[in-house]
């Protein structure tokens, strides 16, 4: 039962001060998202904490107050269900998949650069990878396994030798792409998504990853248990999940997963 003199900016759908935890990958396309929020909720408005998705948990594990938490990979949400965060189901909106960057040439100090897959294994490569519990990192393990598999010309072992040429193993992917853009590193490996920022443009490189062995990285949103504006929170998922939503995710190199239409409400009834 709902209290008569619950405050009314709580109660509203479309007012309030939502706090969104997102992934730090999602530093570019989620402020414009916010922006096409807050013009169709003139009451509502949204601050943002960017970061490793594994931060994120951890910080909202030790009570940080938010209303939704947009990770990059399952793991995450999964560990933040587990730990009863979230309320209702989460949702996909978003994938990615990686790419390996490098600096344009003459911004590393190593004369060879790295300008295809089995140079990352090469001797005198420094490489940065986000840290094994970060979602990229996580991925780009798995990346390099799938390469071993699949890719016979790359020889025996091929992942242990790259993963022998880290130099540092950064908190979030933007890390990683700042190494690499400053010529600090000879290659990383990074989301699509960050090797197509403007902050990359006239940075780095690309260097292709077969289809067959890249991995796609699953994002899913959901409105945590202790949100302050659970309603708008349930509102701004429900636009991320939109056309207007996922339009600006695809100008920024994401694709669209198979949406599942959210029936339940904030409390997943």
């Amino acid at each position: 039962m709902v209290c008569a003199n619950q405050s009314s900016a709580a109660s509203s759908a479309g007012t309030g001060e939502l706090t969104v935890f997102a992934a730090a990958s999602l530093a570019n396309s989620f402020p414009e998202i916010a922006d096409a929020f807050e013009a169709e909720h003139p009451g509502a408005s949204i601050t943002f904490n960017f970061a490793g998705s594994q931060r994120l948990r951890t910080q909202l594990e030790f009570g940080a107050q938010a209303d939704v938490f947009a990770s990059a990979d399952q793991r995450q949400m999964d560990l933040a269900v587990a730990g009863d965060l979230i309320s209702g189901v989460p949702v996909s909106f978003a994938e990615n998949i990686l790419v390996v960057i490098t600096p344009l040439a003459g911004g590393t100090t190593n004369d060879e650069r790295v300008n295809e897959l089995d140079s990352l294994a090469r001797d005198g490569v420094k490489l940065a990878l986000a840290a094994p519990e970060v979602p990229a990192g996580a991925y780009s393990r798995e990346l390099l396994r799938n390469l071993e598999a699949n890719v016979v010309d790359l020889g025996p072992g091929y992942g242990s030798r790259v993963l022998e040429n880290v130099v540092t193993h950064e908190p979030n992917v933007r890390g990683v792409l700042q190494k690499v853009a400053l010529g600090e590193v000879d290659a990383g490996i990074v989301y699509r998504t960050d090797a197509a920022t403007d902050y990359a443009a006239g940075k780095v490189d690309v260097v292709s990853i077969p289809v067959a062995s890249n991995v796609v990285a699953e994002y899913p949103i959901a409105v945590l248990r202790d949100a302050a504006y659970p309603q708008l929170a349930e509102e701004f998922v429900r636009f991320v999940l939109g056309e207007r939503s996922q339009t600006i995710l695809n100008s920024y190199g994401f694709k669209s997963p198979v949406i599942i239409p959210l029936e339940a409400g904030p409390d997943g009834r």
